[in-house]
């Protein structure tokens, strides 16, 4: 074989080596999607403090005094801040392992805040193992960010999920199902309380108002609780995704893994805004 034939054989043979090991975009793909989904629920609007507030008057809507309904939501809002952060140091872990997946990226990590701390903040508590994961987490991405990762040093990368990620993904499902079954009481009360406002009304002429304020908040309730529902899927599908690249880390080109993988992918991002 002449020399320059060995030499473009030699190329050849070396590129798809080189791409064997590079091309990931499924995983990427993945990675994206994730990040917008810890985006997407780090921001979102209705959360303790909003559901404290809620119930300040719905449990109390005969009151003699508007301090009778006044919602003490710092501790609420506390949470809010601290469950946000966490999402937030989710959406890193994700945007870095889509650089990962990508050896042409650069990683430029953004400063995360600090995990809130174990405790009792109004209606929510952070457990030591939650502060504990979220705070580890947090440390070994900015450690990360000194270290030249590249896409064949994935396998490790994905024990940081297997160890951290996907324990902490679990918890925040586990706070959006919380939320979800206490949004269904509000619901609940609300019927309560309106059918008491209908029945013992005087005045039919009252019973208008008090069924359109019903129907706000009623129809405000459902998207809501729609919303936590489709959260514990989606937080779900990421978890389940997660998993399936950490049981084939040595089968990560398989036609069966990236159909696979691209399933996943196209449900989440069905949901994603």
């Amino acid at each position: 074989m002449p020399l320059p034939l060995r030499k473009v054989v030699l190329l050849l043979v070396v590129a798809a080596v080189f791409s064997r090991c590079a091309d990931l975009r499924e995983v990427r793909s993945f990675a994206v999607t994730s990040q917008q989904v810890m985006d997407k629920h780090r921001t979102a609007v209705f959360g303790y403090a909003s559901y404290s507030h809620d119930s300040a008057y719905i449990f109390r809507y005969l009151p003699d005094h508007l301090r009778d309904v006044d919602c003490h939501c710092e501790a609420a809002q506390k949470a809010d801040a601290g469950i946000a952060n966490e999402y937030a140091v989710l959406s890193t872990y994700f945007a870095t392992l889509a650089k990962f997946a990508d050896p042409n990226a650069s990683i430029n990590f953004t400063p995360m805040g600090a995990p809130l701390p174990a405790g009792a903040y109004g209606p929510v508590t952070i457990t030591t193992q939650e502060a504990s994961i979220a705070a580890g987490l947090a440390r070994g991405l900015t450690a990360l960010g000194t270290t030249r990762y590249k896409a064949k040093r994935i396998p490790g990368f994905m024990g940081v999920y297997r160890d951290s990620v996907a324990p902490l993904i679990t918890l925040l499902k586990i706070r959006a199902d919380n939320l979800a079954g206490r949004i269904g009481l509000l619901q609940l009360q609300l019927d309560r309380v309106t059918d008491s406002l209908i029945s013992f009304a005087q005045d039919k002429a009252v019973r208008m108002p008090v069924l359109f304020v019903y129907e706000q908040k009623r129809s405000q309730l459902d998207a809501t609780l729609l919303a936590y529902q489709q959260r514990v899927h989606e937080l779900e599908t990421v978890i389940a995704g997660g998993q399936l690249i950490v049981d084939n880390l040595d089968n990560l080109h398989s036609k069966s893994f990236k159909d696979k993988m691209m399933s996943l992918v196209n449900a989440i991002s069905l949901n994603v805004k």
